[in-house]
């Protein structure tokens, strides 16, 4: 392992104890005004750009998620995370699986010095890799070794958020959580050469952009998160399960959209998890199926996911050195994000028509546990 990833393991070992809470519960200030299918304020350029950071700690990350017509699929995420007022971490990162399943992961470490913004197109650079653009189009270019990308997000619908504010922890001003979705559901295509063969590709996508200053492991237990497509409906949502210092609190929302347009946005939506396996790099469970039930005056939904492959296993403890190991791990908590292959069956009825539309896409899970 790099020294720098060493450096980033330190640093955030030794900010750790400052971050502990209490026995109290805390409460959990969740998205101010609710979920909504139209942002009560407009998207704008200025909600993507690159934030000053605030605090002992402070995230901010742009995540790209694509699946394509051939079943390939794909996870790219630009992030900047500081620890403390000293270690800083700059990271591109794409997680590529094939059509036959294959994963290919590679990552980009730089310095302060490599990241640039520009608030007019907008467009961040970090290194070599860059993305650019706003609603109608995005341009992505990540030319990692052996994994060398050139993207187009095509907007379908414009940006949306839930709710109008970022989620509070602990009290109404205090560490928070916000996010934005300047893609809710794109068309993709451009190139993708892996090891030294370059594919025409073409699908659809998403994207999100959040910044923080609640520390993750603090924030989430468990997260659940979904991006599905067909050609005439997406539904993605994003649920977070807290732990118990903040009294096991749902973070969640989900959005419909159909035709071209969000039809439905909510909180109020219930997830059921199921056929739970092991992951076989450390045996952490994960569900492979799950249902998720709408029932409102407005849409009735009911969606049985169905994972049909797991693609990758994103195990924060493969980026720390085997001597900090045993000290690290059992003062803190360790997340795993696993993300699977889905195949999903909706039964939609909006507006007095009922249509059953199967989907395809990437299903996620992580756990953040203390062993």
């Amino acid at each position: 392992m790099k020294n720098w990833n060493r450096f980033v393991v330190i640093g955030v070992f030794l900010i750790l104890g400052t971050l502990a809470f209490g026995a109290d519960t805390k409460p959990v200030y969740s998205f101010k005004g609710g979920v909504k299918v139209k942002p009560g304020k407009p998207i704008t350029k200025n909600d993507l750009k690159v934030l000053e950071a605030e605090g002992k700690f402070f995230s901010q990350a742009w995540t790209f998620v694509y699946y394509l017509d051939d079943g390939g699929g794909g996870y790219i995420q630009f992030s900047h995370a500081r620890f403390g007022y000293a270690v800083k971490n700059i990271l591109v990162h794409h997680s590529h699986y094939t059509s036959e399943g294959k994963l290919i992961y590679r990552k980009d470490i730089l310095s302060t010095k490599d990241m640039h913004w520009d608030q007019n197109e907008p467009r961040l650079q970090m290194g070599r890799s860059s993305w650019g653009g706003f609603c109608p189009e995005f341009h992505l270019v990540i030319p990692l070794s052996g994994l060398e990308t050139d993207l187009r997000f095509q907007c379908l619908v414009p940006p949306w958020r839930p709710g109008d504010g970022p989620v509070h922890y602990g009290s109404p001003e205090g560490d928070w959580y916000d996010l934005v979705v300047p893609i809710p559901l794109a068309r993709v295509s451009g190139t993708i050469r892996v090891e030294g063969k370059e594919k025409k590709v073409s699908g659809f996508g998403y994207s999100d952009h959040n910044t923080q200053t609640v520390w993750f492991m603090t924030q989430c237990e468990e997260l659940y998160a979904l991006r599905s497509f067909s050609d005439n409906l997406a539904i993605h949502f994003l649920d977070y399960h807290s732990p118990a210092q903040f009294g096991n609190k749902r973070v969640s929302w989900l959005i419909v959209i159909k035709d071209g347009k969000i039809i439905y946005a909510t909180d109020a939506y219930q997830i059921e998890p199921s056929d739970w396996a092991k992951e076989p790099k450390r045996g952490r469970r994960y569900p492979r199926q799950a249902k998720i039930t709408i029932d409102s005056p407005e849409l009735k939904l009911t969606g049985e996911i169905k994972a049909t492959r797991l693609l990758d296993v994103l195990d924060v403890r493969d980026e720390t050195p085997d001597w900090a190991e045993p000290i690290l791990f059992k003062l803190i908590r360790e997340p795993a994000f696993m993300r699977e292959k889905a195949e999903v069956t909706w039964k939609l009825n909006f507006q007095g028509k009922e249509e059953i539309i199967p989907a395809q896409g990437i299903f996620e899970y992580t756990i953040v546990e203390k062993e």
